[in-house]
């Protein structure tokens, strides 16, 4: 198993002193060519599930395992490391530099890892071309419309060749028809590239590509049809649109 999270629990500090609830118990698995989805409103823990994920923070209780190694014993060193080589991300309120050419901001991640300049290029070319993406590379981040910014993103978290990803709303604020295609592209990378994909979003229907989803409440996973509202019909992988409409 390439990521396991076993009973991970996360509290964080208030300005009053109290101390909010994050996450509870929550557990999971995901090996290479897998795409696991999380979904849920905000504030549900996504966010704070994914950064766990990464070894950006660490759980007060239960264990990250990354490879078979436990991700909070390992040297800030190593985790470093995995992050530049290994582990990428795709963080929804990342914001780019302005002005920056989108192959350069692509290739950035290689050269941050000293690799030379020609090879970083003629990689983030690949990466583009992975995305759909390639006809991008000689513009600036500012001309993209918001598709094509998702893509140069996941372009720029691939570049790395990673084993695993981990894409925080992906297909947020995008056409059904671009969040459809995100989706698509995710899948492939777990498929063809043996990538394992971590992938949040607000809404069950974006995520209808994954292997599998989980629904975040509070911080803990649920049943969504515990939760369910009068009026409210809730929609899970299996189950196309068309099926839905006509239910």
């Amino acid at each position: 198993m390439l990521l396991s999270l076993d009973r991970v629990s996360k509290r964080f500090e208030r300005s009053s002193g109290a101390r909010k609830l994050a996450l509870t118990d929550v557990s999971l698995e995901l090996e290479r060519g897998q795409i696991l989805g999380i979904y849920g409103p905000s504030g549900a823990g996504k966010t704070t599930l994914l950064r766990i994920a990464a070894g950006l923070l660490a759980p007060e209780d239960g264990e990250v395992t990354y490879d078979g190694r436990r991700l909070n014993e390992l040297p800030a060193g190593e985790l470093m490391r995995l992050r530049r080589r290994e582990i990428a991300s795709v963080w929804a309120a990342e914001t780019p530099p302005a002005g920056l050419e989108v192959l350069e901001h692509v290739a950035m991640p290689l050269l941050v890892d000293d690799r030379d300049h020609r090879g970083a290029a003629l990689r983030a070319h690949e990466a583009l071309a992975a995305c759909e993406a390639d006809q991008c590379a000689e513009m600036t981040l500012e001309e993209l419309s918001d598709g094509e910014r998702q893509r140069v993103a996941i372009a720029r978290a691939i570049v790395i060749e990673p084993r695993l990803l981990l894409a925080d709303g992906p297909a947020r604020n995008l056409s059904l028809v671009e969040q459809e295609s995100i989706m698509v592209l995710l899948s492939s990378l777990a498929r063809d590239a043996r990538v394992a994909v971590l992938v949040t979003d607000s809404d069950s229907e974006t995520l209808l590509g994954a292997d599998s989803v989980h629904y975040l409440l509070g911080g803990r996973f649920v049943n969504p049809a515990a939760s369910t509202q009068a009026g409210k019909i809730y929609q899970f992988p299996g189950r196309s649109r068309q099926a839905a409409a006509d239910a």
